[in-house]
């Protein structure tokens, strides 16, 4: 019996034995299963979070270079319109551009590679948008067309492109470690499987755990899906809610995806989008260049980002601009590359294409309305000037022949109104040009005594006609020399000097010069009602020192109410000071314009009764200044007192061109009473002719003065056709001087010099016997070749 228990016993003990071996063979498997599964899932969560951080790299280096492109919108915007609400959304891109920028330099913090990538994307971001902001700044003080010239360099496209050649270098770095992580999950997700079925196998213990795990991934997954479909459905209402659609391109099959807003934007019926039916709806010209970008995104070496602008013909016959945007995606599979997807988003922008083409019109109706402003202008100048050209020099030929003293005085009556009349007209014009962005300001070394000297000589005499006691006076030591426009700032000072003279009827009228070291540039009168009328442009910041000119008087006074009215052009303080003392208000607005465009200011202080203060004030560069002197006021009040150099006696033959009879006869009237051998010419073609009959019959002109604007040939193309002959006698240009510019269109067509209409007689016969007597005609050969290369190398700046 103990035989037949035998084995019954050993199955017990066996059992015994095994059954908790079994149990914890399966204990262990369970544990080393789950120790295995819960490895793997965590495997599963780091990688999917890396795949995550991914996916985050490359969103926020869209996002910077977004804020890139809208920052050049912003100041394309500008640029187009001049409206400064564009400059909001320029600020506001360029913080964010450097928000992305560090939050995407936090986000790859973890990677060396990209993490040495981001100074040079940064740099290469920097350098953008400074070059945006130097255009805006050009804009703002050289004007719109040195902008244009500016962006029209191409530096900005190529930083654009370096920054996309950057930022795709990246984001292919990202891509293949995105590819990496992608592979990396879907390894432990098949791995953490093999495992469930591996345990499933190692007994029915297991299959509870099993059953447990799969229902836990299942709920997960189902999860995810959900999640996912979250996420697809807020995509979608994102994209809707931008009115972009979404497309997908799977390159094997040139099958389309598309989502509702695509077939919308390419009016296509929804559910019958196709590639085919894509690309028949692209507009017959741009066809061929969107096939060439696609190829060009989707080419495995070196794709280029897929941005496009291009049209779509519905099938009413409508034509829309869309935006296209995309991006392919590539998988590695050892040395051969092979694209995966290709996608991307569309915009109808057509909208935005017809702003865009009404800003254009807007912008060629304004260049235009400033083109017939300018030659408006011009031709103001010239019908206007000639015939005063003609009254003045007649009244100085009258007053040479008379000897009554009633004649010569209703003939000094003519003249002087006749000037009276000339200020007038080149105050209007100066304002014109000022007004349309037609007058320069030369800066050029000056001797400031000398100047304050030239000044106080001329309106010295205006003061002792009203028999009052005009003073100048230095306020401690003032620089030798200074840069400024010294045409402009003298006359400011006449302008101001004149009126102080004209509203003062006894008393003294003081002009104080007074040099300040690292003061502020900014003046204020000391009546609020004043300093309101000044821009705020006209008070700089801080400079390195000032120069201020103030002029003082002791005439009427001006109240704080007739001081809003100062600065306005054809405004001045009532309609009785008009009646009283005539002018037509121009002065002031004219001299304020001139202050600015220095970098200055005016400031005025003034009680009824008492007198009025006029200050300028003017930045100065100390390093291009000279050395400090006390200024000798003997000299300068011994000035006026200088005689004339008597007229020269000319021995040369002229000819002189002008459409005008009556600007030939006064020029040849004055030329040959100095000497010269004159003969005329009504036009271009008919000086052409003269001097290269006078050349060939060997009696040639030695000097020709050419009025420019003329009909049939005007001067600048009567010029060139003589120096193509050979002719290089000395050419003096007659110009009614309305426009900027003028001098040195003249000169570099051929001119040596020119005067200004009305002519002074002076000046004319001055100027005739300096080229005909006092210059060589190597030396002015040599001025003409210097003048021609310097031409040709600001033309190859240009371009």
């Amino acid at each position: 019996m103990n035989t037949l228990l035998e084995p019954d016993h050993r199955r017990a003990i066996r059992r015994s034995i095994i059954e908790p071996l079994a149990m914890a063979a399966v204990i262990i498997v369970l544990v080393i299963s789950g120790v295995v599964a819960l490895r793997n899932f965590r495997e599963l969560q780091q990688t999917r979070l890396r795949v995550s951080h991914s996916n985050h790299v490359l969103a926020g280096l869209r996002l910077v270079e977004a804020a890139v492109m809208d920052a050049e919108s912003g100041q394309r915007g500008f640029l187009i319109t001049g409206d400064e609400a564009y400059l909001e959304p320029f600020d506001d891109a360029v913080r964010r551009v450097r928000a992305s920028l560090n939050s995407f330099a936090s986000l790859i913090q973890d990677n060396a590679t990209q993490r040495a990538a981001v100074p040079e994307l940064r740099g290469l971001v920097e350098e953008r948008l400074a070059e945006l902001q130097h255009v805006l700044e050009v804009r703002e003080h050289e004007g719109l067309a040195a902008a244009q010239q500016t962006v029209a360099s191409a530096t900005g496209k190529r930083t654009m492109d370096r920054i996309h050649a950057k930022a795709q270098s990246i984001r292919e770095v990202e891509y293949q470690l995105l590819m990496t992580r992608e592979n990396a999950a879907a390894l432990s997700y098949h791995s953490g499987i093999s495992t469930s079925i591996l345990s499933t196998l190692t007994g029915l213990l297991l299959v509870g755990g099993v059953l447990y795990l799969l229902e836990h991934n299942r709920r997960k997954a189902e999860r995810s899906a959900l999640d996912l479909r979250t996420t697809r459905e807020r995509l979608q209402l994102a994209l809707d809610a931008a009115e972009m659609g979404s497309w997908n391109i799977n390159p094997d099959t040139r099958q389309l995806i598309a989502d509702e807003q695509f077939c919308k934007i390419f009016g296509i019926p929804l559910g019958e989008a196709s590639y085919q039916r894509a690309v028949d709806a692209l507009h017959p010209e741009d066809r061929s260049r969107v096939e060439a970008a696609i190829a060009a995104s989707t080419r495995a070496d070196n794709p280029t980002p897929y941005s496009i602008e291009y049209r779509v013909v519905h099938a009413d016959g409508s034509v829309h601009w869309v935006l296209a945007k995309g991006a392919a995606h590539f998988t590695q599979e050892r040395e051969h590359r092979t694209i995966a997807s290709f996608d991307g988003t569309i915009t109808d922008i057509t909208d935005r294409k017809r702003q865009e083409r009404r800003l254009l019109e807007s912008e060629r109706s304004a260049l235009a309305a400033s083109r017939s402003k300018s030659e408006f202008l011009a031709n103001m100048s010239h019908e206007i000037r000639t015939p005063m050209a003609a009254i003045l020099g007649y009244a100085d030929v009258l007053l040479g022949h008379l000897a009554d003293p009633d004649n010569r005085n209703c003939v000094l009556v003519i003249k002087r109104n006749g000037k009276h009349l000339l200020e007038l007209i080149n105050d209007i014009l100066d304002l014109s040009r000022i007004e349309a962005g037609k007058l320069d300001v030369e800066l050029e070394t000056v001797s400031l005594p000398q100047l304050v000297a030239e000044v106080q000589s001329l309106m010295h005499v205006r003061a002792t006609e009203k028999r009052l006691d005009f003073r100048t006076e230095f306020n401690g030591q003032v620089p030798e020399t200074i840069q400024t426009d010294p045409t402009r700032l003298r006359q400011m000072l006449i302008n101001l000097i004149g009126n102080a003279i004209k509203f003062t009827e006894k008393g003294t009228v003081t002009l104080t010069v007074n040099y300040e070291e690292e003061p502020s540039l900014e003046c204020h009168s000391l009546l609020p009602s004043s300093s309101s009328q000044l821009p705020s442009s006209t008070l700089g910041s801080s400079q390195s020192s000032t120069l201020s000119f103030a002029i003082r008087d002791t005439g009427i006074g001006i109240s704080p109410e007739q001081q809003q009215r100062l600065f306005k052009p054809f405004s001045q303080g009532d309609s009785s000071i008009t009646r009283s003392y005539g002018g037509s208000g121009l002065g002031l607005a004219i001299s304020l314009r001139l202050a600015e465009m220095l970098g200055g200011a005016i400031a005025v202080e003034s009680a009824l009764g008492v007198g009025s203060t006029f200050t300028v004030t003017l930045p100065i560069d100390s390093s291009k200044s000279g050395q400090l002197i006390p200024p000798s006021v003997f000299a300068v009040e011994q000035v006026h007192d200088h005689q004339r150099v008597e007229d020269p006696t000319l021995t040369c033959r002229v000819l002189v061109v002008d459409d005008r009879r009556d600007v030939r006869h006064i020029s040849q009237h004055f030329l040959e009473k100095a000497g010269a051998e004159v003969l005329t010419a009504e036009d271009g073609r008919q000086a052409i002719n003269l001097a290269i009959e006078a050349r060939d019959s060997g009696e040639p002109f030695d000097l020709i003065v050419m009025d420019m604007q003329m009909p049939n040939v005007d001067g600048l193309q009567a010029t060139a056709e003589l120096r193509s002959a050979g002719i290089q006698w000395p050419v003096i240009a007659l110009t009614a001087d309305a426009m900027k510019g003028d001098r040195d269109r003249f000169l570099d067509g051929g001119c040596d010099d020119y005067l200004s209409k009305p002519i002074d007689h002076r000046k004319l016969v001055n100027m005739v016997a300096f080229y005909t007597q006092d210059i060589e005609q190597e030396e002015l050969q040599a001025k003409r070749l210097e003048r021609a290369a310097a031409l040709r190398a600001s033309l190859g700046e240009k371009h």
